[in-house]
């Protein structure tokens, strides 16, 4: 697993946000409003990339997906901004759970899709989208999409779990 290091750099390429580390440049989906130059990875930013990542062990996913969809948490959570409300295009759960920050949720539009939480009030969270949400009018919204809902259309994510071997 990448682990995060002081050299990282954010900088802006062609109007999205980028992070260079040693093995290459990593494009988020955040889009830059001004023009950013280098700036260098925070330990703030590396505390939100390993509660990214004890999230999302529980995914089982290749190394390679787990460090973007770290990188892009950072990125949405530092340097993005919330795309408006979306609930009205999710179907209501009815769950009465209340997300926490960094926990794994889904959401039902004509598919099923699973998000990260990455900010939760009250009544709504702020999520990241981990897989391809096809909403109920049929509008796509790609994973690394940050936006909001009321909590009533998000439920926990719970990994399945694996059965003990029996010994002889």
């Amino acid at each position: 697993m990448t682990e995060p290091h002081f050299d990282w750099q954010w900088f802006e390429q062609q109007g999205q946000l980028c992070l260079k580390t040693a093995q290459g440049i990593h494009r988020t989906p955040v889009l830059c409003k001004s023009d950013l130059q280098r700036v260098d990875f925070t330990l703030g930013q590396a505390e939100l990339y390993w509660q990214s990542l004890f999230a999302l062990e529980a995914l089982h996913w290749p190394a390679e997906a787990v460090f973007a969809a770290c990188i892009d948490a950072v990125a949405q959570l530092e340097f993005g901004v919330a795309d408006a409300h979306k609930s009205f295009y999710l179907q209501n759960t009815h769950s009465h759970q209340h997300p926490a920050p960094f926990d794994l949720v889904w959401l039902c539009g004509r598919n099923q899709a699973l998000a990260l939480v990455l900010d939760s009030s009250d009544t709504q969270s702020r999520l990241m989208l981990l897989s391809e949400l096809e909403t109920l009018t049929g509008r796509m919204f790609q994973a690394g999409y940050s936006f909001s809902s009321l909590h009533d259309r998000l439920s926990l994510y719970h990994p399945p779990q694996t059965p003990w071997r029996k010994s002889a």
